[in-house]
């Protein structure tokens, strides 16, 4: 049974809008899950996840369910095969003993702006975003940092390093969140232009502000996407097998760079360009696919190597795999706020792989 199908059954489930049949599946997976996993936990581990599990499958009508309980209660009761439980209300109880020599911490806000003049300036980490407004450049919080001295529609660029993220508000008004090892390319204006065209190198989500006489287009390597006016994410990293566009809402059209492939996405819907310039397009979990925006790592039976991928670039660490490792598929969600130390100790519940830290150096193992 699929993650999000599981889902909705226990969404039925704590709504006591389950059949008769649909709450014995629900709670055959639960009594399949304590016999499986017996050999599989500590005791004491066993009983917090035995008394987790039952308080999220209980029905109360008084009690707010929210989307990220409701995943952990699937992760836990349903999918037996992967063998891992991310816990991440009460991480001093469940995670594993290990200790490392170092620890890395997550990534933060950091970004750096590069004017037309050439001028590099360093963003706060204690600011989350800035604007351009008219040629002056502006957190979030309306201090000013200084004069973007560009003539007419001169090229700027923002871009975060690996192990940090920033917000950056267009001159349209369009606001775009950056995540990890992600440039953006945009002019210092749109005025007088009949697009609105930006370049994308990386991973961001944007919120376009809607202007029907002027689309707007995010280029990247493989891929145009040409919108009105809409809310969406894409996935262009250049390590990355394929380049995803999430739409959230609203219509997008994305095209391949070749301009023989081409798609029209509807919300909840993802486009995904292969190196052989394939478009396929899939139903997907929105809240799932923008968990990075949101502060989690969600991973939805995601194998070892993409896992992997994301831990790299927002701890900014390398990765280097010493054995040769059978096919693990992870399942669940844990905060991007947490230590490395911690991030992988929840992966080595997999039972399948170990991890050492050496400083910026993750080492992969049996």
């Amino acid at each position: 049974m699929g993650y999000n199908k599981a889902n909705n059954l226990i969404e039925k489930y704590l709504g006591n809008k389950a059949t008769l049949k649909e709450k014995e599946t629900v709670e055959s997976w639960y009594i399949n899950y304590a016999r499986n996993k017996e050999d599989k936990l500590p005791e004491a581990d066993y009983e917090a996840v035995e008394a987790e599990v039952w308080s999220l499958l209980e029905p109360k009508s008084n009690r707010n369910w929210s989307w990220q309980r409701i995943g952990i209660a699937a992760s836990v009761a349903l999918m037996l095969s992967m063998g891992i439980y991310f816990y991440t209300s009460r991480d001093s109880k469940m995670a594993s003993k290990a200790e490392y020599a170092t620890d890395i911490a997550p990534g933060r806000n950091r970004a750096i702006i590069k004017l037309a003049n050439g001028k590099q300036i360093y963003l706060s980490d204690v600011k989350s975003g800035v604007s351009i407004k008219g040629k002056e450049l502006v957190y979030d919080d309306g201090s000013n940092i200084e004069a973007i001295h560009a003539k007419d529609a001169e090229v700027l660029t923002i871009s975060t390093p690996r192990g940090g993220q920033y917000n950056i508000e267009l001159p349209d008004g369009t606001i775009v969140t950056l995540n990890a090892a992600t440039t953006l390319k945009f002019p210092s204006t749109f005025s007088g232009a009949s697009t609105r065209v930006v370049e994308l190198d990386g991973e961001g989500y944007f919120k376009v502000a809607k202007d029907k006489a002027h689309p707007f287009i995010v280029s990247t390597t493989k891929q145009k996407v040409k919108v009105l006016g809409t809310h969406f994410n894409i996935t262009a990293y250049a390590d990355e097998p394929a380049t995803l566009t999430t739409l959230e809402e609203g219509l997008v059209e994305v095209r391949s760079n070749n301009g023989n492939k081409a798609a029209l996405l509807k919300p909840n819907q993802q486009s995904i360009l292969t190196a052989s310039n394939q478009i396929t397009v899939k139903e997907v979990n929105v809240k799932e696919e923008l968990a990075w925006k949101n502060g989690l790592f969600i991973f939805n039976e995601e194998n070892l190597e993409s896992t992997m991928r994301k831990i790299s670039r927002w701890y900014d660490v390398e990765v280097y795999y010493q054995d040769k490792l059978p096919p693990i598929a992870f399942l669940g969600s844990i905060s991007r706020s947490k230590s490395l130390s911690t991030v992988i100790n929840l992966l080595e519940k997999s039972g399948g792989v170990h991890f050492k830290i050496e400083g910026r150096r993750v080492i992969v193992m049996k």
